[in-house]
């Protein structure tokens, strides 16, 4: 390593990077990229940079581009990622910026399919052995936008073209329930099934046998199994959805949940009342709210009457309550919230420090995260639930977003939706440590929640999501009272 480098790089222990595999390199200086100040950033960001004229192979220019985004120095990563396209026209990083500037960025199904002509004639899929499942990504994309413009015939085509058998299923899963939203069951019902079929046998395989690759494809089973499973019941093929219903129950018992509400009508429509009653009554009992008119018809049916349901009923949700008080302990913390000044969609500034006096619940969330996505409606109910107290206020941070045009992709998706959500962006950095708002926070992983009481202490954090928006609007509801009482310590 070159004195210039150690010397630019003194407040990190010493690291050849030229020469160092990827991870090594971020591991050896994962300090500074996780809670270095500024200055150690801009250091070890200059030291990189200047190390690239000495660079001979594209994956070393690479992690030079990974290193830099992490780093957030933008202007390095786009000035090296340009001497890449100059020295390595036909490489992978070359391909990739394609992809990401031309193809992802076309709206409609032909122009993706152009963008998409061009990539294979460019950078062929056997130039690049062993990274078909970035060709898979694209194919999967473009699937889906012809999916949503409602051609199922491009779509079907393109989905077949996809090399890698554990990761297909996620395109072919999105496409089949964009069909079958839209009413094309014909087209929708062999895609499901594949998807069905390869999760089953990936979680079918033996333990010594399940890698990573396995593992993920597993984990679509539930998804596919009830969308699947939810066309035959509509079918009224009862008996062969409770067929796979059972047999998905024996390989992935953790699964149940996930397909309790086909479970139920399979059973009610096979005749097996009492057996529907009681997963519905555990459904129920879970906050899925919705499953009411089936529960009241089989309580009148298997007790002849509906004297008792109201008590019945009472003790569920009480059950419920008290789940969601045990479960919050366990989100329990205390201390101060960091202060902050972000802006919101027009433009003015909204701190922390002007809402003391209130229960505040932060939201950290992106455009691209699907689980904050679909928490929203539950959020939505809650809100609305407050919506006359003036001592709550719900905040929606948006944090993390990967384009340049956040912004306006914000906007879109927020007046799309019609959420009367208050967003701010969270673009604005700690001038000591570079860090944005979900940092200062600690944020991980999003979706994560914060609720912070009266005096700006942190009362609860949580992450993960739940589409059930029921159980959201009776979780957000238990935490907000909570926050309200004071502190017991």
């Amino acid at each position: 390593m070159k004195k210039h480098l150690l010397a630019a790089l003194a407040l990190t222990t010493s690291i050849c990077y030229a020469q160092q595999k990827p991870n090594d390199l971020f591991q050896r200086n994962r300090s500074i990229l996780e809670n270095g100040s500024v200055s150690q950033k801009d250091s070890l960001a200059n030291a990189v940079f200047n190390e690239v004229n000495t660079y001979k192979t594209e994956e070393q220019y690479r992690v030079a581009i990974n290193m830099l985004r992490t780093l957030e120095h933008e202007d390095k990563m786009e000035s090296v990622s340009k001497t890449v396209k100059k020295k390595f026209p036909k490489g992978s990083l070359t391909r990739d910026a394609f992809i990401s500037d031309v193809f992802y960025k076309a709206e409609s199904g032909a122009d993706k399919e152009k963008a998409y002509k061009e990539l294979l004639k460019k950078w062929p899929v056997s130039n690049f052995p062993g990274q078909e499942l970035s060709y898979d990504y694209v194919l999967a994309n473009l699937a889906g936008a012809f999916a949503t413009e409602g051609n199922a015939t491009r779509a079907t085509h393109y989905l077949a073209q996809m090399h890698e058998r554990f990761w297909r299923g996620n395109g072919y899963l999105s496409v089949g329930k964009t069909l079958l939203a839209a009413g094309d069951t014909t087209a929708a019902t062999p895609l499901l099934k594949t998807t069905m079929d390869d999760a089953y046998y990936y979680i079918s395989l033996p333990e010594e046998q399940k890698d990573n690759k396995a593992r993920f494809a597993s984990m679509g089973y539930a998804s596919s199994m009830s969308s699947y499973v939810g066309i035959l019941v509509n079918q009224g093929a009862y008996a062969e959805a409770l067929d796979l219903i059972e047999k998905a129950m024996t390989v992935a018992p953790e699964q149940a949940d996930a397909l309790a509400n086909v479970y139920y009508k399979s059973l009610l429509g096979t005749g097996r009342k009492l057996e529907a009653y009681q997963v519905l009554t555990k459904l129920y009992a879970k906050g899925q709210f919705n499953v009411e008119d089936d529960l009241k018809m089989l309580y009148a049916d298997l007790n002849g009457s509906m004297k008792g349901y109201a008590r019945f009923n009472t003790g569920l949700k009480n059950d419920l309550i008290k789940s969601i008080q045990e479960h919050i302990k366990q989100m329990e913390t205390y201390k101060p919230a960091p202060d902050f000044e972000l802006r919101n969609l027009k433009g003015e500034i909204v701190s922390l420090a002007s809402l003391k006096g209130k229960v505040v619940v932060l939201d950290f969330w992106a455009t691209w995260c699907q689980p904050c996505i679909r928490s929203f409606p539950g959020m939505q109910a809650a809100q609305a639930m407050y919506s006359t107290d003036d001592n709550v206020q719900f905040l929606f941070i948006n944090t993390w977003e990967r384009d340049k045009d956040y912004k306006e992709k914000v906007v879109s998706f927020i007046d799309k939706n019609q959420y009367p959500f208050e967003v701010l962006y969270d673009d604005q950095k700690d001038p000591a440590t570079g860090q944005v708002l979900a940092a200062k926070f600690g944020v991980k992983g999003i979706p994560a929640k914060f609720i912070i009481d009266a005096n700006g202490n942190i009362r609860y954090f949580l992450t993960g999501s739940s589409p059930n928006v029921d159980y959201i609007k009776m979780e957000m509801k238990e935490l907000i009272e909570a926050a309200k009482k004071p502190h017991a310590g």
